[in-house]
């Protein structure tokens, strides 16, 4: 058996013993399903709504946590989330994103098609519909950052492919390069950035120090560096604050007073903002190479095989990622007055990422472990809603900018902590009662119905009744 999934994280099980070399590419059946990606889609969707919904409450501060003025039960359950949600579910999906990769290109290897040319192209519809998202319904979306960064795990495996072609015709022993590369790359593309990154910070911060130094020694400056001398004496002044402030509430009114077309325009004109992700593109891209290391060992389709090995990834990444998420929190209470991007900020966000990753796998070795025994009759609940995972993330956005927002029900100023969870575990249970009742139907979601016409060039049978044996 082999596994394959489409390049959102659509992942199946393709049974290849009747395949020929070059059968024709196609989507797969819905019997041809790996449950428990199913099961993990699934609850990477609720771990990412648990962050969102938030986001869409805050729409001025998504993250900027006022710790010194909550009450003990609101501070226990920002706590909560920033130890077991914040930048763990993201991470999953992205973790998938990759393991998606790799399955969907050995599939494309049996089968003799070609892999490149299609995926790039699904590529640039996952990014067009992510853009869409952002504009149109929430600006909070990741599906354009995550097809960037499909874009430099393709050119990653442009990479892998030419050095096999070096190691054949130069290594005797050998005829690619060994897989554990992947992983070598992976962590140098997550991590390594980050080294890099704190040495420039530094560098930077020198820099300012000395500026300051030489304008308040009287020296005269360039004008260039008088510039920028000016823009940080602002933005630590309190007029700075003040306009920071300003810009907040500006942010908040749009959404709770303003029209749809009001919040359309307002996301438009920071789309630029939000779509530039810069470096984190690459450590998405590091999170995808190793979830498709994962995928072409086959480890999740093997899971009953390498049951010692799931329960020690368990242990390990449970262990790392305790203190992780706990400095994670530290931090971010340390940095509640921060502002700009501060060394704090800085290692906060490596934090998020280390932690966030450590429980990914964590989540990944729970999850698969419980489909493994009698956990499995609940677990699968979550199911449903993963095999619809596209339509879903978009529903989230739609329901919650409705629900919240001013053009809508206008609810953002009457919700707090409780009533979020309260809304979110709703919002999902209908999601489940809605994946399973449309799938009883139909082959695939609406959005994912589309996604593979347009990747295809050609509509796709829906109805189940459609399907020929």
């Amino acid at each position: 058996m082999n596994t394959t999934v489409d390049s959102a994280g659509q992942l199946n099980e393709i049974q290849t013993s009747s395949e020929t070399p070059k059968e024709a590419a196609g989507p797969i059946t819905a019997a041809e399903r790996i449950l428990t990606l199913d099961v993990l889609r699934g609850f990477a969707l609720f771990g990412i709504m648990f962050v969102n919904v938030h986001a869409m409450v805050h729409p001025d501060a998504w993250f900027d946590i006022a710790w010194s003025t909550l009450s003990a039960g609101d501070y226990g359950f920002e706590a909560f989330k920033i130890l077991f949600t914040q930048g763990k579910f993201y991470t999953l999906f992205a973790f998938l994103f990759g393991l998606g990769f790799a399955v969907q290109l050995d599939r494309a290897e049996k089968k003799g098609v070609r892999f490149a040319g299609r995926f790039f192209w699904r590529i640039l519809l996952l990014w067009f519909i992510g853009v869409t998202h952002m504009i149109l319904i929430w600006d909070g979306d990741i599906l354009n950052t995550y097809a960037v960064g499909g874009l430099f795990l393709l050119f990653f495996f442009g990479c892998k492919r030419g050095l096999d072609r070096l190691v054949r015709r130069f290594s005797k022993k050998r005829d690619k390069l060994p897989r554990w590369t992947a992983l070598v790359v992976s962590f140098l593309l997550i991590f390594g950035l980050f080294g890099g990154g704190y040495f420039a910070f530094q560098g930077q911060i020198a820099a300012v120090e000395d500026l300051k130094a030489r304008a308040v020694a009287g020296e005269e400056l360039s004008e260039e560096e008088q510039e920028r001398y000016d823009r940080i004496v602002h933005r630590e002044s309190e007029a700075g604050r003040a306009e920071q402030a300003e810009q907040r509430a500006e942010t908040r009114a749009v959404y709770t007073d303003g029209s749809y077309l009001d919040t359309v325009e307002f996301r438009a004109g920071r789309f630029a903002n939000r779509a530039i992700s810069g470096p984190f593109w690459l450590v998405i891209a590091g999170i995808f190479i190793l979830g498709a290391y994962f995928g072409r060992n086959n480890f999740i389709g093997r899971a009953a095989e390498l049951k010692g090995g799931f329960k020690k990834l368990l242990w390990i990444s449970l262990i790392a990622g305790l203190p992780l998420t706990s400095l994670f929190l530290y931090v971010n209470i340390l940095s509640e007055h921060e502002t700009g991007f501060s060394i704090l900020r800085f290692a906060g966000f490596f934090l998020k990422t280390a932690s966030g990753l450590a429980f990914a796998l964590f989540f990944v070795a729970a999850i698969t472990l419980g489909m493994l025994g009698s956990a499995q009759r609940w677990l699968k609940w979550f199911a449903p809603v993963g095999r619809m995972a596209l339509t879903n993330y978009i529903m989230q956005s739609i329901i919650g900018t409705f629900f919240f927002y001013g053009w809508g029900l206008g609810m953002m100023e009457h919700f707090n902590n409780g009533l979020e969870l309260v809304y979110m575990i709703t919002i999902f249970a209908f999601q489940t009662w809605f994946s399973i009742w449309w799938l009883e139907r139909y082959r695939f979601g609406p959005l994912e119905w589309l996604w593979r016409s347009g990747t295809y060039l050609k509509w796709q049978p829906i109805r189940k009744a459609a399907v020929t044996a």
